[in-house]
C-alpha cells in the first residue's frame, strides 16, 4: 500500500515538473530549425527522409538486421567503441583549454600558482577545495607538468571515467532491468556525454555524472546482496564522502533511499545484513569526513577559514534572484559580511523579501521560468559560463570540425538532434511511472530531489542536470521498455480482430 502512496506522490510531481520541461525544449527546437542556416534546413530533411525509409521499408530491414547485423553484433559494437574512443581523444586535443573562471581558479592553484579570485575563494566555496586537492596531486603525480599537459591528463581521467561510467550503468541495468533498458541507458549516456565534449572540461560536472552511476551500484549491490560485503559497504562510506564533497547535492540519491525506506523501517531493523552494512557504510563515511575536514583545517597548501564558508541559505538567496542563477551582487555582499550568522540571516531575510515581492503566484510563474532554464537546454548550458567558457590550447587547423560543432556552443544543427532525442527521452520516462518497486521508486525519488533542489537552490543553468542523467537514462530505458510491450500488445489484438 505504502509503495502506490509514495509512487503517487512522486509521479504527479515529476509529471508536473517535467511536463514544462517538454514545453521548454519543444519550444527550444522550434526556435533552432527556425534560426537554422539553409545548409541544416538540407540535412535535416535528408534525415527525414531516411527516417521515411526507415519505416515504409521497415520489414526488409528487419530481416537484414536478423541476417546481418545480429550475427556480427559483438564486431559493430567492438568497432562502435574504438571509434568513441578515437572521438574522445580528438576531443581532448582539440578542445581541452583553459576557463577564466571556477576551473581556472581551481586548476591554477592545483598548480601552486595565483589565481585572480584569491586564496579565500577555497574557504567561501568548500566544494571547490577537495576537487583542487585531487587535481593538485594529479599534478604532483605527473611531475608537475605544465597546465596544457596538465589539463589533457585531467580530460583523459574524465573520459576514463565517464567510459567506465558507462559501462558500469549497461551492466547494473542489465543485472536489475534488462537488455532493453541496458540498451537504452548506454546508448542515451553515450549520445549526450561520452560523444559530447563535457569530458574536456575541468570541472566536477562530468565527474559527478560518473559518481551518481558509481553511487547508485554500489547502493543497490549493499542492499540486494545475499550476504554481508564488508568491502561494498566501506566504498559505499566512502562514496557518500566523495560525492558531498564534489557536489553536495549528489548525496540526494541517499536521502531518497532513506525515504523510500522509511515506510518498511519495521521489516528493514529486523535485517541484520542492511544493519550492519548501513552502520559500517556510515562509520566509514563520518571517519573518513573527519580526516579531510581535518586536514583542511589544517594543512599549510591552501589555508581553510570555515567562517567564510558560504551557506545554505546564501544558495537559496541566489536560486530565488533573477533567473535563479549565480548572482555576483549577492557573493559580493556575502564576502564583506565576516560574521557567519549575520550572513546567514541576511540571506534569509533577503529571501523573504524577495518572496514577499514575487508573492505565492509570481512566485510559482519564477518556479515555471526556473525548471525551464534549469532543465530544457540539451546542451546543458555548454559555453554559457565564464569568459570565455573554455578558451582552446590548440587552434591549429586540425580542430576544425569539433571548433565548428562545439564552439563557441552547439552547432545549431546538433542541438536540434539533441532537442529531438531529449524531448523523446523525457516522453519514454513518463510510461515508467506504472512500475512499482524499490529501485525504481529511489530513481524516481532521486529525479524529483534533484530537480526540486535546483528550483529551490542556485541554478539556471542545465549544466546542473548533468549529475542527474544517469537515473534519467534509466528510467526512460524502463519506459521504453514498457511503451515496447503495450505495443506489441495492441499490434497482436489487431491482428488477431482481423
Amino acid at each position: 500500500m505504502w509503495e502506490k502512496s509514495l509512487n503517487f506522490i512522486v509521479n504527479t510531481l515529476l509529471s508536473i515538473l517535467l511536463m514544462i520541461t517538454l514545453l521548454g525544449t519543444s519550444s527550444d527546437l522550434l526556435f533552432n530549425i527556425g534560426n537554422s542556416s539553409k545548409t541544416s534546413v538540407i540535412i535535416l530533411n535528408v534525415c527525414c527522409i531516411i527516417l521515411l525509409a526507415f519505416i515504409l521499408f521497415r520489414n526488409r530491414l528487419r530481416k537484414f538486421y536478423k541476417k546481418i547485423i545480429l550475427p556480427n553484433s559483438a564486431k559493430i559494437v567492438t568497432i562502435f567503441v574504438i571509434f568513441i574512443c578515437f572521438w574522445q581523444i580528438y576531443l581532448i586535443i582539440t578542445i581541452s583549454g583553459f576557463s577564466k573562471w571556477d576551473p581556472g581558479n581551481i586548476i591554477l592553484q592545483a598548480m601552486n600558482k595565483n589565481q585572480w579570485a584569491g586564496k579565500d575563494y577555497f574557504s567561501y566555496y568548500p566544494n571547490t577545495y577537495f576537487l583542487m586537492l585531487v587535481e593538485h596531486l594529479i599534478w604532483l603525480i605527473f611531475g608537475k607538468p605544465r597546465i596544457e599537459i596538465l589539463s589533457i591528463i585531467l580530460n583523459t581521467v574524465n573520459y576514463l571515467l565517464i567510459d567506465s561510467g558507462i559501462y558500469i550503468l549497461y551492466r547494473m541495468c542489465m543485472k536489475y532491468f534488462n537488455l532493453t533498458v541496458a540498451k537504452i541507458a548506454a546508448f542515451l549516456a553515450v549520445f549526450f556525454i561520452g560523444l559530447s565534449p563535457w569530458g574536456c572540461f575541468n570541472y566536477s560536472d562530468p565527474l559527478a555524472f560518473s559518481l551518481s552511476i558509481f553511487s547508485l551500484y554500489i547502493l543497490l549491490e549493499v542492499w540486494f546482496s545475499n550476504k554481508i560485503r564488508i568491502y561494498y559497504s566501506i566504498l559505499l562510506g566512502f562514496l557518500i564522502v566523495v560525492d558531498y564533497l564534489i557536489k553536495p547535492s549528489l548525496v540526494i540519491v541517499f536521502i531518497a533511499t532513506i525515504i523510500v525506506f522509511v515506510p518498511s523501517i519495521k521489516q528493514i531493523i529486523k535485517n541484520k545484513k542492511i544493519i550492519f552494512s548501513t552502520i559500517l557504510a556510515v562509520g566509514v563515511a563520518i571517519i573518513s569526513l573527519s580526516i579531510y575536514t581535518t586536514y583542511r583545517n589544517n594543512n599549510n597548501f591552501v589555508k581553510f577559514d570555515s567562517n567564510k564558508s558560504f551557506s545554505m541559505a546564501h544558495f537559496a538567496n541566489m536560486g530565488i534572484k533573477n533567473n535563479g542563477a549565480y548572482s555576483q551582487e549577492t557573493t559580493v555582499r556575502d564576502m564583506k559580511i565576516a560574521n557567519p550568522k549575520e550572513r546567514n540571516k541576511a540571506d534569509i531575510k533577503d529571501w523573504i523579501t524577495e518572496f514577499n515581492k514575487k508573492g505565492i503566484t509570481g512566485y510559482e510563474i519564477f518556479l515555471v521560468k526556473k525548471q525551464v532554464l534549469n532543465t530544457a537546454d540539451t546542451s546543458f548550458a555548454w559555453g554559457s559560463d565564464g569568459t570565455p567558457f573554455i578558451s582552446p590550447y590548440n587552434n591549429s587547423s586540425f580542430t576544425e570540425i569539433s571548433h565548428k560543432l562545439f564552439l563557441p556552443k552547439y552547432h545549431i544543427i546538433l542541438k536540434i538532434f539533441y532537442d529531438i532525442l531529449w524531448i523523446l527521452t523525457i516522453l519514454f520516462l513518463f510510461f515508467s511511472f506504472k512500475e512499482v518497486n524499490f529501485i525504481i521508486l529511489l530513481l524516481k525519488y532521486t529525479v524529483l530531489g534533484f530537480l526540486l533542489f535546483l528550483l529551490l537552490f542556485e541554478g539556471g543553468r542545465s549544466r546542473y542536470m548533468i549529475q542527474c542523467l544517469p537515473y534519467i537514462f534509466i528510467l526512460s530505458g524502463i519506459g521504453f521498455y514498457q511503451l515496447k510491450a503495450i505495443i506489441q500488445i495492441i499490434w497482436r489484438n489487431s491482428i488477431n480482430d482481423i
